[in-house]
């Protein structure tokens, strides 16, 4: 059976560009090139559907933002479901939170005496959602960022220099502000009640997830996505189907071309180029047409 390999690929490309000697182009000039065409550019041109797969993470208590595995992954598609329970998935943050409001508490806990630096409270013993606090007294303004949930103290600095901790999981708020808050002015204390559960909705967005409700256990999220392609380092080693062979060839001898600025060979080269895309997408296409929708009549 005949296949490609990286050493042929590389011969194809030194047959097409012109460089036959190490002098001109490097082997691993040759091979960088090679790579970064084959895992960048490739996959996006084709989508192909060899790499096609289900990826699936497993939650942690009480954390609600997951990253997503850019190196591992791209293109992550619907449905997502948790434990086979299909997720609402969104990927507008706006309508996400439009849709799976945080319900805010506004307290104002402490007045300032023109004196005191130093506040300290407990909120009724609820947890407190990360990201969610905010203190302010009219002139500075503390504001939790923070995405992780953790039962230690998390400390936030003031925008006017002053410092505060705050503990997620006893609701313990302790504020010292850089100018003593004014004699009879309200400090304003706003927070979200944590509360977790299984999962209903997910947000995609920012290179991240995002789950609401924040899960109370250990859940299994699935989804679908694209598999990044191996980089093809030994002589000896193969594409996922030897038939992409002169497709990746000819599509980093065109990023050569590209980059040394010969725009005539590299207007001539995408001419074969579009030719073996299309018989890589044949199979794709063959692959479609077996998911057509039924039809309504």
């Amino acid at each position: 059976m005949s296949t490609w390999t990286l050493a042929d690929i590389r011969q194809k490309v030194r047959q097409v560009t012109g460089r036959f000697t190490e002098n001109e182009l490097t082997t691993t000039q040759l091979d960088d090139y090679i790579n970064k065409y084959y895992t960048l550019t490739f996959p996006a041109e084709v989508k192909l559907e060899q790499k096609h797969v289900y990826y699936s993470f497993t939650t942690s208590a009480n954390q609600a933002y997951y990253d997503q595995p850019e190196t591992t992954y791209t293109n992550f598609e619907p449905p997502a479901t948790v434990n086979n329970l299909q997720l609402l998935w969104y990927q507008d943050p706006a309508y996400f939170e439009q849709n799976n409001p945080l319900q805010y508490t506004f307290l104002t806990p402490w007045t300032g005496d023109g004196a005191t630096l130093n506040f300290t409270t407990t909120v009724t013993g609820f947890p407190i959602y990360p990201g969610t606090l905010t203190i302010y007294d009219g002139v500075e303004l503390f504001q939790d960022t923070n995405q992780d949930w953790t039962t230690s103290d998390v400390n936030l600095t003031g925008d006017q220099g002053g410092t505060a901790t705050i503990n997620y999981n006893d609701g313990t708020v302790d504020v010292t502000f850089a100018t003593a808050p004014a004699n009879g002015q309200n400090i304003n204390l706003n927070y979200v009640i944590f509360q977790a559960g299984r999962p209903r909705a997910i947000l995609m967005y920012n290179n991240q997830f995002q789950l609401f409700p924040p899960p109370d256990q250990a859940y299994i999220i699935e989804m679908k996505a694209y598999s990044v392609v191996t980089e093809l380092t030994n002589a000896t080693d193969t594409p996922d189907l030897s038939e992409w062979g002169p497709m990746i060839a000819y599509g980093t001898s065109r990023d050569i071309f590209s980059d040394y600025g010969e725009l005539d060979a590299y207007a001539e080269i995408t001419q074969l180029y579009k030719e073996q895309k299309n018989y890589v997408l044949t199979r794709t296409c063959q692959d479609l047409l077996n998911t057509r929708s039924t039809p309504n009549f």
